[in-house]
C-alpha cells in the first residue's frame, strides 16, 4: 500500500513537472499579434497637402505681417480642415481618434486667427496651430515631402519660443518676421529646425 502510495505520488509531481515545462514552452514559442497600422488613402493625403499648403501661405502672411493676407489664409485653411477626410483614417482606431480631437483644436486655433486683430493673440493661436498640425502629420506618418519642425527661441519675448512648420529647412521666422516694431527684420532668421518629419524614405522621424 505504501509503495502503491508513493507511486502515485511520484506520477502525480511527474504531471506536473511535465505541464509546467509544457506550458513555459508554449508561452515562449507565442508571439502577440501585432495590431495592422492602417495607411492613410491617396484621398486623405492629398486633403492633407491642401491644408499645408494654405498653412504654409499663411506663416507667408505672418512673416509679411500682412493682415489682408493672414485673415485670408485663414479662412482658406479653415475650409481646408473642415474637408480634410478624417473618415479616410478610420481602419486605425488610434490614428483616426488622435487626427479627429488633434482636429478640433486646430479649428479652434484658426478661427482665432481669423477672428483677432491681436497680432500677440494670432501669433499664440499660430503656435498652438502648428503643434496640432505636426501631431496630425506624426499620427499619420505624413510621407508626401518632408516638413521641418522650427523654433524661434524668443516668439513671445526672451526665453519663450514659439513653434512653426516649414516646408523648407531655411528659418524665415514668422513671429517677428521682416517688420518686428523692435528687430525690424533682423531677427527674420532667427531660429533653427529642431525636427524634420519625414517618412518619404524610411519609417521614423528625424530628430535633432
Amino acid at each position: 500500500m505504501k509503495k502503491f502510495l508513493i507511486f502515485i505520488v511520484v506520477l502525480a509531481l511527474a504531471f506536473l513537472g511535465y505541464k509546467l515545462v509544457f506550458k513555459k514552452n508554449k508561452d515562449a514559442g507565442e508571439k502577440p499579434v501585432p495590431v495592422a497600422v492602417g495607411k492613410p488613402t491617396a484621398a486623405f493625403d492629398q486633403s492633407v497637402d491642401v491644408v499645408l499648403t494654405s498653412y504654409y501661405t499663411l506663416t507667408d502672411g505672418f512673416v509679411n505681417w500682412d493682415t489682408a493676407i493672414v485673415t485670408t489664409t485663414a479662412a482658406t485653411l479653415e475650409t481646408a480642415l473642415g474637408h480634410l477626410k478624417v473618415d479616410e483614417t478610420q481602419k486605425d482606431t488610434v490614428i483616426y481618434q488622435t487626427v479627429l480631437s488633434t482636429l478640433d483644436l486646430a479649428k479652434i486655433n484658426v478661427a482665432t486667427i481669423k477672428g483677432s486683430h491681436d497680432w500677440t493673440e494670432r501669433r499664440h493661436a499660430l503656435n498652438d496651430l502648428s503643434d496640432n498640425i505636426r501631431t496630425i502629420l506624426l499620427a499619420v506618418k505624413y510621407d508626401k515631402a518632408p516638413v521641418y519642425w522650427q523654433e524661434c527661441p524668443m516668439a513671445f519675448g526672451e526665453g519663450q519660443s514659439g513653434n512653426w512648420l516649414s516646408a523648407k529647412d531655411a528659418i524665415v521666422n514668422p513671429y517677428l518676421g521682416n517688420k518686428d516694431p523692435k528687430f525690424g527684420k533682423t531677427m527674420l532668421n532667427c531660429g533653427e529646425t529642431k525636427m524634420t518629419i519625414d517618412f518619404t524614405k524610411t519609417d521614423s522621424t528625424q530628430v535633432k
